[in-house]
């Protein structure tokens, strides 16, 4: 299950500056942010960090590790006719989620939609429900939570989410998604509100995912906050955030600043 958080305040470890995550973590705990989450895959660069020792440093920096994002590299197999790939991308995420388990990790964020031109989930659905299910009875046994996010083909999340129904499966919002393959239309929000257990939050121009804080770009907020579940949503108020280039010729503490007060700003919308 997760953490019952109310409403406290995560940001995503890597926020767009280089720097060693021990260096990002602490500054993300000096900037107030409650919670963290990281992408489940080792850190290459001058310290080549091993994503098993990760859990670690963001506890011992003072941090809630809230989730892992797992990579979404061939994430459309869960959804073949062929059994064979679908058992192989099964099994690999049936590691993760042991990984999750093994390290005290309460969600896994996952993608079950890479392409745009998958067919309609009417044709091929029992396919990938055959693979998710697969993996929920595993996170069941676990007691990992699989948050689902929303990407380009919202009609899968819809399906998918109608289909199976536990405690330990819920959705991911991510905002600028939504944005992007929505426009204004909020109707997955308020659809799957009650389905809501972490949250991508961050910001873009309509076009392209920014990530840009929220208020740098076009989304309205006020209208988000609206129909986001204010009052049965426990979990963390998360942002999947970058700079712009703007920003970039700053500090990352001016930056985690400013995203701290974006945070406290959604907070009072929410």
């Amino acid at each position: 299950m997760i953490n019952n958080s109310k409403h406290q305040l995560g940001i995503f470890s890597w926020f767009g500056f280089v720097l060693p995550l021990p260096q990002r973590l602490k500054l993300i705990k000096e900037a107030d942010f409650n919670a963290t989450t990281l992408w489940w895959e080792d850190e290459i660069g001058s310290l080549k960090i091993r994503k098993e020792n990760m859990p670690n440093m963001v506890r011992e920096s003072g941090l809630f590790l809230e989730n892992i994002h797992i990579p979404y590299d061939n994430c459309d197999e869960l959804w073949s006719e062929h059994k064979s790939t679908r058992d192989a991308i099964v099994n690999k995420y049936i590691v993760w989620l042991n990984d999750c388990a093994k390290y005290n990790i309460p969600i896994m964020v996952m993608h079950i939609t890479d392409s745009l031109n998958l067919p309609s989930p009417d044709q091929n659905g029992h396919y990938g429900i055959d693979s998710i299910s697969r993996l929920l009875k595993v996170a069941e046994d676990l007691g990992v939570t699989i948050a689902i996010e929303n990407t380009g083909r919202e009609d899968y999340i819809y399906f998918v989410l109608s289909e199976l129904h536990s405690n330990y499966f819920g959705f991911c919002y991510d905002s600028s998604h939504n944005r992007i393959y929505s426009k204004n239309d909020l109707a997955l929000l308020e659809n799957l509100a009650n389905c809501i257990v972490t949250t991508h939050l961050s910001d873009n121009d309509g076009h392209q995912d920014r990530h840009w804080l929220p208020g740098e770009g076009i989304i309205d907020w006020e209208k988000v906050c609206k129909v986001f579940p204010q009052v049965d949503y426990a979990g963390y108020l998360t942002l999947e955030v970058y700079p712009t280039e703007q920003e970039l010729k700053k500090t990352p503490e001016e930056f985690l600043a400013k995203a701290y007060q974006r945070a406290l700003w959604l907070r009072s919308l929410c």
